[in-house]
């Protein structure tokens, strides 16, 4: 850029460096701006000149620059303020379906909204409890080819909501840590995305034998197509209560944390994973040919004895002795209650 153009935009790279390097804890003056322009942008000019910038930016563009006595400025307020910036930072940390590089990826764009010592402090590694984020990188890129495949409108056109093909992920208990492709191609209508506990999840209507509404873990689906095949199962969809079904979907539970042994059949062992994780104080290992148990600490309640029961044989609750027992004593209560029934 010319410097008699650079001239003309320079109380735009006053702005700049305001934004950049000054907040209400961090002043700056009318020096250092001097400097900044003669250093990183190749102007000279006056202090005095500095002063007329201030005032153009306060009257005209109406950021908010406090002070000037004792030759200290400070900019006190942007278009986000930095509790709402922590805010979406400490979502896009939570959010499982976002993979730890792009969250960082993100966190750093989110920090340009900011000082440079308030990104520092948005940068910085958020500790978060119960968190097993996934590993893939293209999450968000497959919500985009959902949402475009949904859509009633493309380029201000009339669209025919699509079909998409797509192969799913699945954890191996040999390499709990990564997930292998399944031979099987899966084909649905899509028709909802849904986010519950930092997960993302598409509510589709799967082709079959038996055709119905499905929920799939949109981080576990990998080379997402739209196809030129109109959408099915409207008419099921349409007849599904979103309330009762996420609730029922999506049960949580909570209670006395306990460290719980449980022995499922070996086609649960994806399930157990996404329940449990894969934190290195959770314990997986094979018990015989069929089954497998895992070992982590439980919120222990009846939320979560329901959800053991929801597999019938396929799993149970094997140490320890004391939450047997409370498992047992919880089937003996519902037996009762339903014999109080007939009676």
């Amino acid at each position: 850029m010319a410097r008699a153009e650079k001239q003309k935009v320079k109380t735009l790279f006053v702005a700049k460096y305001f934004l950049e390097n000054s907040d209400e804890n961090h002043p700056i003056t009318a020096g250092d701006i001097v400097d900044y322009l003669r250093e990183d942008c190749g102007i000279e000019v006056e202090r005095r000149a500095i002063y007329r910038d201030i005032a153009a930016l306060r009257d005209v563009y109406g950021m908010d620059i406090a002070g000037g006595q004792g030759g200290k400025y400070r900019l006190l307020s942007r278009q986000f303020e930095f509790e709402d910036l922590r805010l979406l930072a400490e979502c896009v940390h939570a959010a499982k379906f976002i993979s730890a590089s792009k969250a960082k990826e993100l966190v750093k764009t989110i920090s340009e909204f900011c000082s440079i010592y308030q990104a520092e402090e948005l940068q910085k590694e958020v500790f978060l409890c119960d968190r097993v984020k996934t590993t893939q990188n293209k999450v968000l890129h497959n919500v985009g080819i959902i949402h475009t495949a949904m859509a009633t409108k493309q380029d201000g056109k009339p669209h025919t909501p699509q079909k998409i093909t797509f192969k799913y992920l699945k954890y191996t208990l040999q390499n709990k840590g990564k997930q292998i492709e399944s031979s099987n191609i899966y084909k649905v209508s899509p028709y909802r995305l849904l986010i519950n506990e930092g997960n993302y999840y598409m509510l589709a209507f799967a082709d079959g034998k038996k055709p119905k509404i499905k929920t799939y873990r949109v981080d576990r689906m990998k080379d997402v197509t739209p196809i030129d095949e109109p959408r099915e199962g409207a008419k099921e969809f349409a007849e599904i209560d979103m309330e009762s079904y996420t609730r029922r979907v999506f049960s949580m539970f909570g209670g006395k944390q306990k460290r719980v042994s449980i022995r499922f059949i070996n086609q649960l062992l994806d399930t157990a994973i996404e329940r449990f994780g894969t934190s290195p104080d959770v314990f997986y290992r094979q018990d015989d040919e069929k089954h497998f148990v895992v070992t982590a600490d439980v919120e222990v309640s009846d939320q979560f004895f329901a959800w053991v029961c929801g597999f019938r044989k396929r799993a149970a609750i094997i140490n320890p002795p004391d939450v047997v027992e409370s498992m047992k004593k919880f089937l003996e209560d519902i037996e009762t209650r339903y014999q109080d029934d007939e009676n």
